[in-house]
């Protein structure tokens, strides 16, 4: 009877070790991982002659759910929705696509049949990466890259889809099976830059790899003069950048097979950049309670042109 205590002991510490590991370490970020200067940003962003933006949409045509636990390190186990979010960034004369969702039907191969979906939503969003000047993205995950390969006009569209090489270069995993026709990417020529890149008027990429190998964070600036930080995936949740806590080791290990100790630089550098800029608008993908509230303050717009 002892002998059974003592391995049933033995079984729960080794349990419990396993449940911190893989759920709850967090360590302390390396800054020295990952940093952006936003001056240079805010220079390089008024470096392209042309109007600034007039105005920032989105909308969201799916809506997945994820246990807490695997949203942010440390947060408990109920639901936490994942509202897949695309963004229109308006100016005088056209538009730029940040992201675009994925279709019905990706959603249903990826997700389940029952997932409910949103097929207005999805159409205005269609349309507006038909109209749109460049489509552009924060990182290459098929939620983020869906739309544009799902549209029916995908390959027309190749030249204003501006995929950069190194989200273009490993389709395998991080498409999620994705693709376009095949010899439809022969020839195609990337978006390539070290650290910055000036993409537009007030826009700016700035390379954030660690989620993905492809993940950049995306400063847009207004012609009011509001500033925004599209950061995608560096957190799934605002209170991952907030608390300075990285997703849990057993989702960037074995699910996303990300660079977690980048991930936790950047969501330390965020967390710095929000403080020292207040006014400035970090929009993250996929939460959805935070996004709303932007659109209630009249930070964005809910519906796309």
């Amino acid at each position: 009877m002892k002998k059974f205590a003592a391995v049933f002991l033995a079984l729960i510490v080794v349990a419990g070790f396993g449940y911190y590991i893989l759920f709850l370490q967090l360590g302390t970020p390396d800054r020295t991982l990952y940093g952006v200067d936003l001056d240079d940003v805010r220079e390089l962003a008024t470096s392209l002659d042309g109007p600034l933006p007039v105005a920032i949409n989105a909308e969201a045509p799916v809506t997945l759910s994820f246990p807490g636990a695997a949203v942010v390190t440390g947060w408990p186990w109920r639901a936490n929705p994942m509202v897949i979010y695309a963004y229109q960034v308006v100016y005088p004369n056209g538009h730029i696509m940040i992201d675009t969702a994925m279709s019905a039907d990706q959603t249903s191969v990826i997700a389940g049949d029952d997932i409910p979906f949103d097929e207005e939503a999805y159409a205005r969003l269609e349309k507006a990466v038909g109209d749109a000047d460049s489509i552009i993205f924060t990182h290459e995950h098929f939620d983020h890259i869906g739309g544009a390969i799902a549209h029916p006009d995908a390959v027309a569209l190749l030249d204003r889809v501006r995929l950069t090489g190194r989200q273009v270069s490993q389709p395998d995993p991080y498409w999620g099976g994705l693709s376009y026709p095949e010899g439809a990417l022969e020839g195609y020529e990337p978006l390539t830059y070290d650290r910055v890149r000036a993409f537009a008027p007030g826009m700016v990429l700035i390379e954030a790899a660690g989620h993905t190998p492809g993940s950049q964070i995306i400063y847009v600036k207004t012609a009011s003069g509001q500033e925004y930080l599209f950061v995608g995936d560096v957190a799934w949740n605002y209170a991952g950048i907030n608390l300075v806590r990285p997703r849990p080791n057993i989702v960037s290990w074995f699910f996303l097979e990300e660079d977690r100790p980048r991930t936790h630089a950047q969501v330390a550098e965020l967390k710095a950049l929000a403080e020292e800029n207040p006014e400035m608008e970090i929009i993250v993908g996929h939460d959805g309670p935070r996004t709303r509230d932007q659109m209630a303050r009249g930070l964005l717009g809910d519906r796309f042109q």
